[in-house]
């Protein structure tokens, strides 16, 4: 801008309006980064239809990180896993995953790892006790039911 004689007096001017733009909101404790990076995670059947939203996407969140963290999470991007562990030590290991196991609105698995995702907390990352198992059996032929 013509008007600053220097990029410093440019610089110091845009945290001077900064700086006043948060006192007319009521104070710098006002300006947190979550505001702007609140994360927005939509079933792509919401988009196309969306009354379902309600049931289908996850709750809006403020959140820390951003590209280039080790939290990458934004309001439209984010790691769909995060995950660290050590060859032999498989038990310290850790694991994220944004909403749930289960891509089916009705399970207890559908956003069940939403909350410890948002919230950066640890979760195992080996896995835990059997809770449900499928079995898939070949379908039985027809005629052979005949006899």
């Amino acid at each position: 801008d013509p008007k600053f004689a220097t990029w410093a007096d440019l610089f110091v001017a845009a945290a001077d309006r900064t700086a006043a733009d948060a006192l007319k909101a009521g104070g710098i404790a006002t300006y947190v980064w979550g505001r702007a990076n609140t994360v927005r995670i939509k079933h792509p059947f919401s988009m196309a239809v969306p009354m379902l939203g309600r049931f289908l996407d996850m709750p809006s969140q403020e959140l820390p990180g951003d590209s280039n963290m080790p939290r990458v999470q934004g309001p439209t991007f984010g790691a769909s896993e995060r995950f660290a562990v050590a060859p032999g030590r498989e038990q310290d290991g850790y694991f994220h995953m944004p909403t749930g196991q289960s891509g089916h609105l009705l399970s207890p698995h559908y956003r069940d790892a939403q909350a410890a995702w948002a919230n950066g907390e640890p979760t195992s990352f080996l896995p835990g006790p059997t809770v449900h198992t499928l079995t898939l059996q070949p379908a039985r032929d027809p005629r052979s039911m005949q006899r």
